[in-house]
């Protein structure tokens, strides 16, 4: 039986799969789910006082320890898909000198390319802002402010799944550790190892958060990558239109 790997982005959780969870149970797909338990989300403490890529590759380990051997396929979305370049810049290492070989990797609306050529990145250098913007982004009364930025159809997402989906920011320890990781330097270093890699990058044609016109540079260091943009999808097609998520992941995973 295949296995994914499922790794969501920045401030989340597993909140963000739970339709998608709920759907996998319901179809009885072939194929098993693994979420890693990332250290400084879903309310998890943080190892460590400075920022590291260790802890967050040791939860992959583990996550994929006990067979690594499986046909595993990585999705990685936002931050998430940074995560899985970092790893697999380390060659996918195991403990004991061991390494796992995913089947496929699917990178989804990923951060690194863009890095110095959006607004965002770089207002968010400063501790202070950092902190600002995670605690604008918990903040109940702005809720009905960032849905309407960040969903195409708030009204169709659970009441209780939206309103987990920004508690997440408020539990996230990790949020700002990531700012100081993926750095226009890191994305260099990680790109000259693996420009020759067949990963494939997913889309949205209406993506807002990383927008698609961004693929630009994506295509030109990944030369041997697959491109693949979704018709309609905005950054979280997982919660905006999960069906139409499901069915197409599924399809990638069983391809």
């Amino acid at each position: 039986m295949k296995k994914l790997l499922l790794l969501h982005g920045n401030g989340g959780g597993r909140t963000r799969f739970l339709p998608f969870l709920t759907l996998h149970e319901q179809q009885q797909a072939e194929f098993e789910i693994i979420l890693p338990e990332l250290p400084g989300f879903d309310g998890r403490p943080l190892p460590g006082k400075q920022p590291s890529w260790g802890p967050f590759i040791a939860a992959l380990q583990r996550a994929v320890a006990s067979d690594p051997k499986a046909e595993w396929v990585f999705y990685g979305h936002g931050i998430g898909g940074s995560l899985l370049l970092e790893w697999a810049s380390q060659g996918w290492n195991m403990p004991e000198n061991r390494v796992v070989q995913p089947e496929k990797v699917l990178l989804h609306g990923i951060i690194g390319a863009s890095l110095e050529h959006r607004f965002f990145p770089k207002l968010m250098r400063p501790m202070p802002v950092r902190q600002l913007m995670q605690r604008l982004i918990a903040w109940p009364t702005m809720r009905p402010v960032w849905e309407k930025r960040l969903f195409q159809q708030p009204g169709v997402i659970p009441l209780d799944i939206r309103k987990q989906f920004f508690r997440d920011y408020a539990r996230c320890a990790a949020f700002p550790v990531f700012f100081d990781l993926i750095t226009p330097d890191w994305y260099r270093r990680v790109q000259q190892q693996l420009s020759e890699l067949p990963f494939e990058f997913i889309w949205g044609e209406e993506e807002r958060v990383v927008a698609s016109r961004y693929l630009t540079y994506w295509k030109r260091d990944f030369p041997s990558a697959h491109f693949d943009i979704v018709p309609g999808w905005d950054h979280f097609p997982m919660l905006d239109a999960p069906e139409a998520f499901y069915h197409y992941l599924t399809q990638k995973v069983e391809a």
